[in-house]
């Protein structure tokens, strides 16, 4: 073989050797782009997370009339989702029902349809994989959580809530990618109600956005505090989610305390005893604003609800120093997700007691209590003017609609306790 062939062969293999870096270059380049861009969209849903707040509660009013706005806020409910006035805690059946969870095809491909490259060949199959991964929070783990199977508001004075079990990406999968979506779909008109063909998991859920039989619904439990001075004026507080924590509601202020309904511990008999709504609220008030490391779920131990502070909150509801209400549940429109409402009503002098060491900050947030005196915290006054004055496009829907209907049912809410005892349990 004479040199000039040799020559030839080498420079093939040359070019050869040349196109494949070009073309592994390029792959990763690829991948790359659409990790930034990826990251960039869940910066800019957090940016305008009160504007698609508003747009997506205009798109699921117009697909399904029944639904209503709470107040003046983007929080969603229905007759079918409410009873028609508060009611006590107590009256809420919680019942263990763990039936096989939904699984939609067309929901689940329509979620992954802004996920980004894994690889130049492959896209993440989950939101909660490329999340953890590209945008993982402070607080992000796969906990055991209660998934929502039935609710039936229809009888005012004994509802009923049935649970299975779930885990907690599963939530993330389905509620942040339908957020994600909208914001994707909205970003060069925000103004603009988007077409349908641009949105099509939310298309898919728009005619019945609780879907129980479509996707899994995981609820948490958004509770409004509120402490109640002798003269009958309340004041209120708020956390303020901060973005790089928490998972969902970032850069929002929320109500304090609120959490996922969720087991404490792998214990088997936790997923039993800690089905229960007034025991989910506890641990919230003893995280959020005690500043107790979040019961993880991630251990063998129960929580000992016989110890302080629960034995002191227990102890406020029996003695009807506190009241607990609940409103039913509502819906978030931007990620679809269920929260059920509830109202805590401390009178002062219980609330400086249980929470004489409230925290500034916790696991998730700032707490925003208003002025601290001698370390004690009195809140925000809950009055119209107060609220009107908060930043609606950064108040989550929860935390909005819980301060309507508080200021709708005041008088009841704030009536002097007479001897309730648990009945507002």
């Amino acid at each position: 073989m004479d040199a000039e062939l040799w020559l030839g062969l080498f420079g093939a293999v040359l070019a050869v050797v040349g196109l494949y870096y070009a073309w592994r270059a390029q792959g990763q380049a690829a991948v790359a782009e659409s990790r930034a861009a990826f990251v960039k969209e869940r910066d800019d849903l957090r940016q305008r997370f009160g504007a698609l707040s508003e747009t997506a509660a205009d798109m699921h009013v117009l697909a399904r009339p029944s639904l209503e706005r709470i107040g003046g806020t983007s929080l969603l409910w229905e007759p079918a989702m409410h009873p028609p006035a508060p009611v006590p805690l107590s009256a809420v059946t919680v019942e263990w029902q763990d039936t096989p969870a939904p699984v939609s095809p067309h929901v689940m491909r329509a979620a992954r349809r802004h996920l980004p490259k894994e690889t130049k060949a492959k896209r993440y199959e989950r939101y909660s994989a490329a999340m953890g991964a590209l945008a993982r929070p402070t607080l992000f783990e796969n906990r055991p959580s209660f998934r929502l199977t039935r609710a039936d508001w229809s009888r005012p004075g004994n509802p009923r809530l049935s649970f299975g079990t779930a885990q907690y990406f599963d939530l993330i999968d389905q509620n942040e990618a339908v957020a994600h979506e909208l914001a994707v779909a909205t970003r060069r008109a925000p103004g603009r109600v988007p077409a349908r063909r641009t949105v099509p998991m939310r298309r898919l859920l728009a005619e019945d956005p609780l879907s129980l039989a479509e996707r899994v619904v995981l609820p948490s439990v958004g509770t409004l505090t509120l402490r109640r001075t002798p003269d009958g004026r309340a004041t209120f507080f708020l956390l303020y989610r901060e973005a790089g924590h928490v998972a969902t509601g970032e850069g929002t202020y929320g109500p304090i305390p609120a959490g996922m309904v969720q087991p404490a511990s792998y214990s088997p008999l936790a997923h039993r005893q800690d089905l229960d709504l007034w025991r989910t609220i506890m641990r919230e008030y003893n995280e959020e604003l005690l500043g107790a490391p979040e019961a993880k779920g991630d251990g063998g131990t129960e929580v000992d609800y016989a110890q302080p502070p629960y034995s002191l909150l227990d102890a406020a509801l029996d003695g009807g120093s506190l009241r607990v209400w609940c409103l039913g549940m509502a819906l978030e429109p931007l990620n679809l997700a269920v929260c059920l409402l509830t109202v805590a009503v401390f009178e002062a002098e219980t609330f400086d007691t249980i929470f004489a060491e409230a925290v500034e900050r916790n696991e998730e947030g700032i707490v925003v209590c208003g002025a601290r005196t001698n370390g004690k915290i009195t809140g925000l006054p809950l009055d119209a003017a107060s609220v009107v004055a908060l930043p609606r496009d950064r108040l989550s829907s929860p935390a909005a609609g819980l301060l309507d209907l508080a200021l709708l049912h005041r008088d009841l809410l704030l009536a002097e306790p007479g001897g309730a005892g648990r009945a507002a349990r």
